[in-house]
């Protein structure tokens, strides 16, 4: 609907007209044409992405003949944030807003709300709500392993690039704070994979662990710096890698077989899914004796076994964790419990 519209003290409500309310002195024009060449311009960008900074989200004109204040805000917070949050436009003037994304803010259609607010300090003023689609955006999802143990700093870096059209590699540094022989680096060339890390550090270490995402230009376009003590725990943050296609562990049971202070363990499993399945890989870790820690692994699915066997360890503590390993390397779905050698005859998950 277009044309021109006289009122005094109104409200002017529509869809598809400049304002959802909108107060005016008497024989003040309030035009209803369209959002862009009203008395306040409005003209959003038609999708944001998520994860992403510094995006244009709305270019404001004042068609008054004022100066005119105005502020901006995400009707949900947690979306992201708008810069600025507040503006001064000259008469004929326009500004542009743009907005931080947040990675976890929901996609589709008009799922990103805002408000833009305006005034002249005098008659006129000036709320209304606009949204626009958001896009899933480059996203960089990261599982950092801290395997360090007999005292030797030992880490895997698993990783999955999405969004990304002219991905090129990904590199991971790992820069030791303590001792700077013993920082190292690792580059893949798929956007999904694993790097991992065994330059003879020492355990206690700190380690600043860098994710690069490069595009064919050569530009950063994805990263991330984890910072971690080399303990054998994992640094926080972690990301799960699994996908609705991806493998998945359905169950294991344990039976422990112990006797004369030699652990012996059979493991048997079972997967499912596994359009892209690779392999389990199974880590007896004994939290008491380092050296007795041991990883096995099988390719036999759905279901499989596993056996471990080490003398000396009888009423020692085990973690035990099942990992289901996709075709590119990467631990995409896991279980785990802790079990005494020689406490029991068995345990199982979940």
């Amino acid at each position: 609907m277009g044309g021109l519209l006289s009122l005094g003290g109104v409200s002017v409500l529509g869809g598809t007209q400049a304002f959802s309310q909108t107060d005016a002195t008497r024989g003040t024009a309030v035009q209803t044409a369209g959002d862009r060449n009203a008395l306040l311009g409005v003209d959003p960008v038609a999708s944001v992405q998520t994860g992403t900074d510094g995006q244009d989200l709305v270019t404001l004109t004042n068609n008054i003949d004022a100066v005119l204040d105005v502020t901006i805000s995400l009707d949900d917070p947690s979306q992201g944030s708008v810069s600025p949050s507040t503006a001064t436009i000259a008469s004929g003037a326009s500004t542009t807003i743009t907005v931080d994304v947040a990675a976890d803010s929901p996609t589709g259609t008009d799922a990103l709300p805002f408000t833009v607010s305006a005034t002249d300090g005098g008659d006129f003023s000036v709320s209304l709500t606009r949204t626009v689609d958001v896009e899933a955006g480059p996203q960089l999802l990261r599982h950092v392993a801290d395997q360090s143990r007999n005292n030797t700093a030992q880490y895997t870096v698993q990783f999955d690039v999405n969004g990304v059209s002219d991905f090129d590699r990904v590199e991971v540094s790992f820069v030791s704070r303590d001792n700077n022989w013993a920082s190292g680096s690792s580059t893949a060339t798929t956007p999904e994979g694993s790097v991992s890390y065994s330059e003879g550090g020492a355990m206690g270490d700190t380690y600043d662990i860098t994710i690069d995402v490069y595009d064919t230009s050569g530009s950063i376009v994805l990263s991330e710096t984890v910072t971690d003590v080399a303990d054998g725990s994992n640094p926080s943050g972690n990301d799960d890698l699994g996908g609705p296609n991806s493998p998945e562990l359905d169950s294991f049971s344990l039976q422990d077989t112990t006797r004369r202070n030699s652990t012996d363990f059979d493991l048997d499993y079972e997967v499912s899914n596994l359009t892209n399945f690779q392999e389990v890989r199974v880590t007896f870790e004994n939290r008491d004796n380092s050296w007795a820690t041991d990883t096995k692994t099988d390719t036999s699915a759905p279901t499989g076994s596993v056996s471990y066997s080490a003398g000396g360890t009888q009423g020692d503590t085990y973690e035990i964790t099942v990992a289901v390993v996709n075709d590119s390397g990467i631990t995409v779905d896991s279980g785990s419990i802790t079990h005494v050698s020689g406490s029991s005859s068995s345990a199982s998950w979940p």
